[in-house]
């Protein structure tokens, strides 16, 4: 009988539907950080966090650009976090991804639904 390792693999790959304005969306290959569950839970507080940190500025009636760079940075962040690499032909770094999730507010969306995607496919399947 093969022998299967409990630990989980340190990265997966996945297909992620890039949005693109006025033409259709392209299949980029992503490939992500594994997050153990209490990293997960780590990633989703500071997502809850951010939340809470652009509802209070909203009650300062602050300009469309500060509420969209606070939102901007809290997501280059989260990029950063799980993306490995990327298919696209340019470096996976700041600069690029911020140029990226700068195109266009769905595709950092796009991004991150697809890595909880994988998340939610497993527990699915269990």
């Amino acid at each position: 009988m093969a022998k299967i390792s409990i630990l989980q693999n340190p990265t997966f790959k996945a297909d992620v539907e890039i949005p693109r304005v006025g033409d259709k969306p392209v299949k980029v290959q992503f490939v992500f950080n594994y997050l153990a569950r209490d990293k997960l839970a780590d990633f989703t507080d500071a997502d809850l966090s951010s939340n809470k940190e652009v509802r209070d500025l909203l009650e300062k009636e602050p300009t469309v650009r500060e509420v969209t760079a606070k939102i901007l940075d809290h997501q280059i962040e989260q990029l950063q976090t799980i993306i490995a690499s990327w298919g696209f032909e340019e470096e996976l770094n700041e600069a690029n991804l911020r140029a990226l999730a700068g195109s266009a507010a769905a595709v950092p969306e796009a991004i991150l639904e697809a890595y909880r995607g994988a998340y939610k496919v497993s527990r699915e399947g269990n």
